[in-house]
């Protein structure tokens, strides 16, 4: 099984080496492709929506911010199939990470508008540096959400609350 945080960070590699962002600021709600379940979720202002054609097909959003280093600050929205329940999915991703040598920690649960989430934190070393990643996870009819959001480390405390602001607009259409 392809792990969604893989997924996910590869489209942040992607980003940063092919990616043109969109002219336009994104002030609104994000709606990804349409599907079984939609979801979507409210951006910081100011930031810019991702070009969809350099995401891969997990990622069905992607918002970027400004920062002071080569790596900004984003956000993507992501799913993924699995028929099993939130534990089991965040098993699967600790059992992955462990392998790798990433810090992965579960910081419990987070109230979106699509209901009660877990919400994880992920530390990596990258090209650019130490990433830190929060993920709100939501598993529903067979279905995974998974709202990233990402910065350098020494950045992320400067966009926390932003990201925790539109983590929590997490919602269905």
């Amino acid at each position: 099984m392809v792990s969604m945080l893989h997924i996910l960070f590869l489209s942040l590699s992607i980003l940063f080496t092919s990616i043109q962002l969109n002219a336009e600021e994104s002030e609104t709600s994000i709606l990804p492709k349409q599907e079984a379940e939609v979801a979507l979720f409210t951006p910081p202002t100011g930031w810019r929506l991702a070009d969809s054609k350099a995401l891969p097909p997990s990622v069905k959003v992607m918002v970027v911010g400004k920062g002071e280093h080569e790596f900004p600050p984003s956000m993507n929205l992501g799913t993924e199939s699995f028929s099993g329940t939130l534990q089991d999915y965040l098993k699967v991703i600790k059992d992955i990470n462990d392998k790798q040598g990433a810090t992965w920690k579960d910081l419990g649960m987070i109230k979106t508008e699509a209901g009660e989430a877990s919400l994880s934190q992920l530390d990596t070393k990258t090209e650019w540096g130490n990433v830190r990643m929060m993920h709100v996870i939501l598993v529903k009819n067979g279905m995974v959400f998974i709202l990233t959001s990402a910065a350098l480390q020494e950045e992320f405390p400067k966009f926390y609350k932003d990201f925790f602001t539109a983590m929590k607009t997490l919602r269905f259409n």
